[in-house]
């Protein structure tokens, strides 16, 4: 799991540099094994609505993907999906709750 507070600044999709190493990491071991596919799912928290949140954690979710891409992961073996707020992992009602809910996991 990788919290949107390390991997996104707020309501952008861009992957920030101080996470580059973590996803270098996770390149190197996809290299390493080949056979393996992953699933990138993208996530935000309660504010803003569906509207706003289902694309916005899709597009952090294919951002974390691309990146990969460049590290030369095979696109082929990943799936990226945003789930908006629809599955939070910590209550909405607190700001420490809000930025854990804003997370894409690899699975």
């Amino acid at each position: 799991v990788m919290p949107g507070n390390i991997t996104f600044a707020s309501s952008s999709a861009d992957v920030r540099s101080d996470f580059y190493d973590v996803l270098n990491s996770v390149a190197k071991i996809l290299k390493e094994f080949k056979d393996t596919s992953i699933r990138i799912s993208g996530h935000t928290d309660s504010t803003g609505g569906d509207k706003i949140n289902i694309p916005l954690s899709q597009q952090r979710a294919d951002s974390v993907a691309s990146y990969l891409r460049s590290q030369k992961v095979s696109g082929a073996r990943m799936e990226s999906y945003g789930y908006g707020s629809q599955y939070p992992v910590a209550s909405n009602s607190t700001e420490s709750g809000k930025q854990a809910n804003r997370r894409v996991e690899l699975e």
